[in-house]
């Protein structure tokens, strides 16, 4: 490690990790940072003085510590930076050498309090930390690896916010656990004596009497506070006094007063004793939190997973994430506040929970008042900030306890900007019942039991509101009366009842034209194609102008840690007339990747930010997939695919083909005798392409006493079986079955008396065209957690072009070619004895069916010709194939994100693309492609050249990165091409970057299969000829000039 720390210079350190110029180093004359923070983040940093601090996409990842000149308290830096839970890696820099910590998990036990240490070597250093392994994320993808999924679930390695969640709900349930405290109590309790260490912690003034010391020694106030605890009657004393000041938000209930084993407990927990390795308190963090660093979001979400019946008994926290709070506010309230007055910026949250969009909208409210009247004067500022929370802040929710939790909120984010800070000198503004309401979003009943408006309704409409935010249920609602009467009432139509779209609904009443909504919702709702979620989703869109969706259905599974639903945020106001026809909405999606399931990071491809006419939303069900997925392209396609008259579905209404769905008990169970002694093939026993049905399990009499599936004729003869979830969430399972045989429910069938027709019908189910069509209209997948395909309206809602028979022929035969090896592996398989035979499974021990792909390839070309497929269609076909859909699957990146600077293939098709489409405008001239492959990036760069080359494609060998940005344009260098100012510029979020100079033009990608895939090439072409033809009209309107 020596020659890392050469002379223990951090510059040199950096320079050799060539971060030197990526990184944002301390002033140290003032301890400021000359970067553009998030103002809470920016307040941290300068708690936490790191001497150097590496951002990415405006997120401080990586943390430089140089002891060789400054010593620093360690114990208290590593508190302070796992307080801080925004930063995975620091360095510090001594004068032994350099210590690489995991910032994310702290380990406490008798030997040391410290961060997680990582062992690397000097090689390791500079392999993993360099600026194209962090600027790429094969840093954080090592990271995530090593030290977070190897990991997950093992105890003793929580991040901040874990371990203050399970801390919490531990010592809910010792005060619950002899009944001495009821739920209500224990959550009080807990969150008055985290309050009072908070204001502890944010060196807040309370009671020199019960906690002395100076506000600045947060240890002896710290220790004071424990030593408060364990006396119940004068902290009960602390409890009244800070009601009187704090308008009995929190410690209003003072009857319940501890007992001297609950507070021996408490102090105990607090001060994070150590008895020994087994001792009950070793895994409390209490003295560990720094409550200064913390979020007081993140407490005030774990308290509303607590007082949720639902949430509580999950294994961890479920709450509003305050980086997607921020992505709202961002588009809502910043945008207001930067052309008008602080005071005029009204914000109504629904259903607050925590209340963390009042408490952030707040807090930039606040900021706006500083930068354009300043703080000078302390109690005329007081008093402003007070009016802010006073008339600017309203919120509902049916539950009291988060409103508490909530003025809670707003209380210390007004502490945050008070100086002094002393809660004796400042009276807080009485918020509930006049700015929070207990109260059903939906109204309430009067003596009549009728829907009557509820109590906070006039005040809301009386103040118009510019914005209206939050994040509602995510739940039906069938029995909340007042929500059932509401919809019928005004006639609305949702899916299951689920309040959340109601609730989307509503929001109209509290709207004027000059309203601005955004609100977090299942996305599901706008996927669903049954008949009630249709009229829902025509409501809604015809209701109001969309301005922007943001689409985060695939990456559900890295949102939150206990919860899978699919997620989507919509911005809207009220449509004028037809505005809405006609209105663009900014179509916004997220796709995996290990900046957001780590570091909360929301890291948008240039590919997933669209522009759509709201027209094609209202007008096309499936437009939300192709938003999310596809692109222009892809819109085109499917609506060519869809001229296509007639689906498969108007055949079984013609009686062609016969449709049906699985056996199923349930009520009003009838006995089918018909179907006694007919084999059944269970759901795990279909196989995809073709299923042997098994005479060793048979229908007997107690078997069919059914409520669905008794139409025997779908269950007799050859038929397509096809399987309600897909295989592995990505493929669905369409399979051929010969003989009779019952199937249950969660497979469907299709059957005919015209073989050839089914043949080919089967061909079509599973050919290549089929799937990418599916793909892009079905709601369920690549969106639900347990994505099943609904059988009417997306299995047989392809559009059919009727084969002659010279097509049905071929078709036939390479049938019989694809199947029939399969049907002889499955009977080889077959294991009889002397009184029955049985299938073994294939899906265990055995390898799977041989397949052979060279019918498959050759039916696929028979449908491509039947449909008319152009070759960028088939190129859009296979990128749905070989990318899309694994891109909601964690587990499948690697297949579309592997390294393609060794597959010439790869390159040169998409190459040719740029060769032929440029041909066909340039007749008198040619271009010639340099390839230039190097690790992290590949970059082409076209050359017009007036002769034909005799290499159209060339491929450099210089691996200079320096050298390499240089023959394209002398403009380019490292620092442009990896900027952490400016993510327009950067090439690994928006995945290209394209230029043109006087005789050429180039684009550079990531070295990543997606990036380069032939479908790919159509898009960057298109772009490149749109910005030539602009650059010579403009040319053209010159010269006529």
């Amino acid at each position: 490690m020596r020659n890392i720390v050469d002379n223990y210079s951090l510059n040199k350190v950096l320079k050799s990790l060539d971060l030197d110029q990526s990184v944002v180093f301390r002033n140290k004359s003032n301890n400021n940072y000359d970067v553009q923070f998030h103002k809470d983040i920016q307040q941290k940093i300068e708690s936490i003085l790191p001497d150097a601090v590496y951002i990415f996409n405006s997120q401080p990842l990586i943390l430089f510590f140089d002891l060789t000149k400054d010593n620093r308290e360690l114990s208290d830096l590593y508190k302070k930076v796992w307080s801080f839970d925004n930063t995975s890696i620091i360095f510090i820099l001594k004068d032994t050498g350099i210590e690489v910590f995991n910032a994310l998990n702290y380990i406490k036990d008798k030997k040391q309090n410290t961060l997680e240490k990582i062992d690397l070597s000097e090689d390791e250093i500079k392999r993993l930390f360099n600026l194209w392994e962090l600027e790429s994320g094969n840093t954080w993808d090592w990271f995530q690896k090593e030290y977070i999924e190897k990991q997950k679930g093992k105890t003793h390695r929580k991040r901040v916010n874990e371990r203050l969640f399970s801390n919490i709900k531990e010592v809910r349930n010792h005060l619950t656990s002899d009944s001495s405290l009821n739920e209500n109590e224990a959550n009080s309790l807990i969150l008055r004596l985290i309050f009072i260490r908070y204001l502890i912690d944010r060196k807040i003034n309370i009671d020199n009497e019960l906690i002395p010391g100076d506000v600045e020694n947060l240890n002896e106030r710290r220790k004071n506070f424990i030593q408060l605890i364990k006396d119940p009657e004068n902290l009960n004393q602390l409890f009244i006094k800070l009601n009187k000041r704090f308008n009995g938000v929190l410690f209003k209930e003072t009857e319940f007063v501890l007992t001297n084993n609950q507070a021996d407990y408490l102090s105990a927990v607090f001060a994070g004793e150590l008895d020994g390795d087994d001792s009950l308190f070793k895994n409390f963090f209490f003295e560990i939190f720094d409550f200064s660093i913390i979020p007081v979001e993140v407490i005030s979400g774990i308290y509303e997973s607590l007082i949720d019946e639902e949430k509580r008994k999950l294994d961890s926290a479920v709450y509003t994430p305050s980086f997607l709070v921020d992505y709202i506010l961002k588009d809502t309230v910043d945008e207001f506040l930067k052309n008008n007055k602080p005071e005029d910026c009204t914000i109504f949250e629904v259903a607050v929970g925590s209340g963390i969009f009042l408490v952030q909208s707040l807090r930039r409210i606040i900021e706006k008042e500083i930068e354009l009247n300043g703080n000078d004067d302390k109690i005329l500022f007081s008093e402003k900030i007070k009016s802010f929370a006073e008339n600017n802040l309203y919120g509902i929710d049916i539950n009291s306890q988060a409103l508490k939790v909530t003025c809670f909120s707003i209380y210390i984010a007004l502490l945050d900007y008070l100086d002094p800070a002393d809660i004796n000198i400042y009276q807080f503004p009485k918020l509930i019942g006049k700015n929070l309401f207990e109260s059903n979003f939906f109204g309430k009943l009067n003596n009549e039991n009728n829907l009557e408006s509820a109590d906070f309704e006039e005040t809301i409409k009386n103040i118009q509101p510019k914005f209206i935010l939050g994040n509602p249920p995510w739940k039906s609602k069938k029995d909340d009366v007042i929500h059932t009467k509401w919809l019928t009432t005004n006639n609305k139509t949702v899916g299951n009842f689920e309040i959340a779209q109601s609730f989307l609904l509503r929001v109209k009443d509290f709207m004027t034209f000059d309203t601005k909504s955004a609100l977090i919702l299942t996305s599901t709702m706008f996927y669903n194609v049954s008949k009630t979620t249709r009229k829902f989703k025509k409501d809604v869109l015809n209701t109001y102008c969309i301005d922007k969706f943001f689409d985060l259905s695939a990456v559900k599974q890295s949102l939150f840690d206990t919860q899978e639903s699919p997620t989507s945020i919509i911005f809207f106001r009220l449509s004028n007339n037809n505005e809405h026809f006609n209105n663009t909405v900014k179509h916004h999606s997220l796709k995996v990747n290990s900046f957001l399931k780590n570091f909360r990071m929301l890291v948008i491809e240039k590919f997933d930010q669209k522009e759509i006419l709201q027209k094609h939303f209202i007008e096309n069900d499936w437009m939300f997939k192709v938003a999310l997925y596809g692109n222009t392209l892809d819109f085109h396609f499917i609506n060519k695919v869809n001229y296509n008259k007639d689906k498969i579905f108007d055949f079984v209404k013609k009686g062609k083909l016969l449709k049906g769905a699985g056996i199923e008990r349930g009520k009003d169970c009838k006995k089918f005798e018909g179907l006694i002694g007919l084999p059944i093939i269970e759901n795990n026993d279909i196989n995809e392409y073709y299923t042997l049905t098994s005479k060793s399990k048979i229908l007997s009499e107690s078997d069919v006493y059914l409520s669905r599936g008794r139409n025997k004729d779908i269950f007799l003869g050859e038929k397509i079986l096809l399987k309600e979830q897909s295989k592995n969430w990505n493929k669905p399972v369409i399979s051929y079955v010969e003989s009779d045989s019952v199937f249950r429910k969660g497979t469907f069938s299709i059957s005919s008396n015209d073989k050839n027709f089914l043949k080919f019908l089967y061909t079509l189910l599973i050919s290549d065209l089929y799937n990418y069509y599916l793909f892009y209209i079905t709601g369920a997948w690549g969106i639900g957690t347990r994505p099943a395909i609904r059988f009417d309206d997306e299995y047989l809602n392809f559009p059919i072009v009727i084969a002659n028979e010279e097509i049905k022929t071929k078709i036939t035969q390479l049938f019989d070619s694809l199947l029939t090896p399969i049907k002889e592996f499955y009977l080889n398989n077959i294991k009889k004895d002397d009184t029955k035979f049985e299938l073994k499974s294939a899906n265990h021990k055995n390898p799977e069916p041989p397949i052979d792909n060279n019918a498959l390839d050759r039916i696929n070309n028979i449908i491509y010709e039947l449909y008319d497929i152009k070759e960028y269609e088939k190129d859009l076909i296979d990128y749905v194939l070989n990318v899309s859909r694994y891109q909601f699957q964690e587990s499948k990146q690697d297949l579309f994100t592997h390294k393609v600077d060794d597959d010439i293939e790869l390159l040169k098709r998409y190459a040719e693309i740029y060769l032929n489409e440029f041909s066909k405008i340039y007749v008198d001239e040619y271009i010639q492609v340099e390839v230039y492959t190097l690790n992290h990036f590949i970059a082409m760069n076209f050359i017009m050249k007036e002769e034909k080359p005799d290499n159209p494609i060339i491929y450099s060998e210089n691996k200079n990165i320096q050298s390499v940005l240089k023959s394209l344009a002398n403009t380019l260098s490292v620092s442009e091409i990896v900027s952490t100012d400016n993510i327009e510029k950067n090439l690994f979020i928006q995945k290209d970057i394209k230029g043109f100079e006087d005789n050429a033009f180039y684009i550079i990608k990531p070295n990543e299969y997606k990036c380069w895939h032939r479908a790919m090439a159509w898009y960057d072409v298109a772009e490149f000829k749109e910005i030539i033809q602009e650059a010579e009209l403009n040319e053209l309107n010159k010269s006529a000039e």
